[in-house]
């Protein structure tokens, strides 16, 4: 009887000492980096933000997506054959010189056409074969990479993708990693300069940064946070644990 008092006096005591620890240890942990936008005030209206960026331009090397439709769906079809291949995706690869092999017209020019120009341009092009057509054109295989303390993924680039589009789809930055401390590579004059930004999500800076619309091949790298947090969570973890199994072993003992 005694010996059963005396552990369950310990236990208990046990108890109460790993639940003052883990208090400790949560109240250690720093939750700064999770804030956003933290000089924002409330009902706030940001004038003179950066622009959207034009629409950009076909480079040799895009994969082009090109949707012929019209009032005759048998004879469009001809037209969407896409003739290349690139990592699963079908499309018309632009070639060194800028152009693409296209049913009926053969070699076009697309380098240095918008999206937009060059659907006009096919649409005319491709009239005297299919009268009344309509012509939808994509680029396939733009991308920006994530890195860092976010989970690492190539994302396609969408149309007018901002930072935050990306790092919210890559699983957001959350206590493990440094939202004060965002890195964007860009490259510059076809591949041949790279420029290092870094940026601050937890002020309204972002928003007038050219950085913040993301542009193809753009590279993201979000800081790590300290390992000291890291090794906080372990413990707390640990010590979490181990305060469940002697409380249910405090049950057994009653």
């Amino acid at each position: 009887m005694r010996l059963t008092h005396y552990c369950r006096s310990n236990f208990s005591a046990l108890l109460l000492f790993l639940t003052l620890v883990i208090f400790a240890l949560s109240s250690c942990i720093s939750t700064k980096n999770t804030v956003y936008f933290k000089d924002l005030k409330e009902d706030t209206t940001l004038t003179n933000l950066v622009s959207r960026p034009p629409e950009v331009v076909i480079m040799p090397g895009d994969l082009l997506s090109i949707t012929v439709a019209s009032l005759s769906p048998e004879t469009a079809t001809m037209y969407n054959a896409a003739p290349n291949s690139e990592n699963g995706l079908l499309g018309y690869l632009v070639d060194k010189d800028g152009n693409i092999d296209f049913f009926k017209l053969g070699k076009v020019k697309v380098e240095g056409l918008t999206k937009t120009q060059l659907s006009h341009q096919l649409q005319v092009a491709l009239e005297p074969y299919l009268a009344q057509n309509k012509v939808t054109v994509g680029v396939q295989n733009r991308h920006v990479t994530m890195m860092g303390a976010v989970s690492p993924k190539i994302l396609p680039l969408t149309e007018n993708m901002t930072l935050l589009d990306a790092i919210a789809a890559s699983g957001d930055v959350g206590e493990k990693g440094k939202a004060d401390n965002i890195l964007v590579i860009r490259e510059k004059d076809a591949g041949k300069e790279k420029t290092f930004k870094r940026l601050n999500l937890t002020d309204k800076s972002i928003f007038y940064s050219p950085y913040f619309y993301l542009q193809p091949n753009d590279i993201v790298y979000v800081e790590p946070a300290s390992k000291k947090a890291t090794v906080i969570s372990v413990i707390s973890i640990v010590v979490s644990t181990t305060s469940f199994i002697l409380l249910i072993i405090d049950r057994i003992f009653r």
